[in-house]
């Protein structure tokens, strides 16, 4: 029965070790493989009873698959901006089609680029999925332990419809040399919620110059004078500067103070869809020199996509040749509590399965997984000169395995010839 046993056992040898030279091989030929992770295999003892402690019967072997999930590759650097890299533990998810009932996936090959359709697609043919942002940049409501509130990323023919403007502030310097009567212009360019851009008029006047040799402070009266169809609240308004004291060249209240709050206006427009934004006042000084205005203020026209870029939360923003940008999507990075226990699929995909436990789905960069890399690739985790070793190894192994059949068959030959 020993015989026999053993024979067994040399077999389970050879077929484990065939297991472990079909690993190594899968990891050689994908060792240039974005996002690849190598296999292993594991080997554990199989124990039979012999049925008496004077015999001892073989058992053999016992061969046990994994893929090392949580040993990343090295990321480079790439030339294409829908590259994604994760630096740390997670996983993107990816889907086989575009609409309902679509088989998802999850992989670390973050290697996309747009179809004709716009749609981002890996080389397998598979669309990353990300969460859809609000208008406003925030992310709705989403359920971040199920793949249901994804969709398909697309950036193709984005137009971006401009950008209302909803502030403006602003700072600079009025010329304290000026005398009574002078007025200065500025006309900052606003835009509707069209993106139509649109001025408004603030026009400064010197009301009463400082004197230098008596205390008189200087005033100043800005008007704001909006387009047709528009209307400003208050029209205008007054500020005095300190022309001495701890405060000069400084608009001051009636207690000789830094004055707090700055005067604002509001600028509004009618019709069905009406809108307003606030103009409002910052460092403003009046001392010798010229008259140096400076308006800031938000809004932007209508604009073009002109590429993406993809913050390291995974938020993918879209930049317009206005000099805008929108965020558009959440690429979210995918966790499970034992990735060991996913399913490998083709395309360099795994699926969850019984062992592997509850999937999440966060923004890069939170609790356990790992931030978003832009404009890179992890390359495959396969080291070429520990794969070798272990092909030699391998080898070895399974011919020893076969000098063990190969022994017991003889030895089965030899108690043959005994009954001759």
């Amino acid at each position: 029965m020993s015989l026999y046993s053993a024979m067994r056992s040399g077999v389970s040898g050879m077929s484990a070790q065939s297991s472990r030279l079909a690993a190594i091989s899968d990891n050689i030929s994908n060792s240039a493989t974005v996002g690849y992770k190598r296999t292993t295999v594991d080997f554990s003892t199989m124990v039979t009873s012999p049925g008496s402690t004077g015999t001892y019967s073989a058992g053999g072997v016992r061969s046990s698959v994994r893929y090392q999930m949580l040993e990343d590759g090295v990321i480079q650097s790439s030339t294409s901006a829908t590259d994604l890299a994760l630096d740390g533990r997670g996983f993107f998810v990816v889907a086989g089609g575009t609409g309902a009932g679509t088989q998802y996936g999850l992989t670390r090959a973050g290697s996309f680029s747009t179809d004709d359709a716009g749609f981002l697609r890996n080389a397998a043919g598979q669309y990353l999925q990300a969460w859809k942002l609000n208008p406003d940049g925030t992310l709705p409501a989403v359920n971040a332990s199920a793949f249901g509130d994804l969709v398909p990323v697309n950036v193709g023919n984005l137009v971006y419809g401009g950008s209302a403007t909803t502030e403006m502030v602003f700072s600079g310097n009025l010329p304290a040399q000026a005398t009574a009567g002078t007025t200065f212009t500025t006309s900052p360019t606003f835009y509707d919620g069209l993106g139509n851009p649109l001025a408004v008029e603030m026009t400064w006047t010197m009301d009463v110059k400082p004197d230098s040799t008596v205390p008189t402070n200087g005033v100043w009266t800005v008007a704001v004078t909006a387009p047709p169809n528009y209307t400003v609240t208050p029209a205008n308004a007054t500020l005095t500067f300190a022309s001495t004291g701890p405060y000069a060249g400084l608009p001051i209240d009636g207690a000789g103070l830094p004055l707090n709050p700055m005067p604002s206006f509001t600028v509004s427009s009618g019709g069905a869809t009406p809108t307003s934004f606030t103009v409002g006042m910052d460092n403003v000084t009046q001392l010798n020199g010229d008259y140096v205005p400076k308006v800031i203020g938000d809004g932007a026209p209508v604009g073009r996509v002109t590429t993406v870029d993809i913050d390291s939360s995974g938020v993918l923003w879209a930049l317009y040749n206005n000099g805008a940008r929108q965020a558009l999507y959440q690429i979210p990075v995918a966790d499970v509590m034992n990735p060991s226990g996913l399913v490998a699929q083709d395309g360099n995909t795994f699926t969850l399965g019984p062992s592997s436990g509850q999937l999440t789905l966060s923004r890069g960069g939170t609790g356990a997984v790992g931030s978003v890399v832009g404009w890179a690739l992890e390359q495959s985790n396969v080291d070429i000169a520990n794969e070798l070793v272990s092909l030699i190894e391998t080898q070895r192994a399974y011919s020893s395995s076969a000098t063990i059949v190969r022994t017991a068959d003889e030895m089965v030959d030899e108690t043959n010839r005994l009954k001759r």
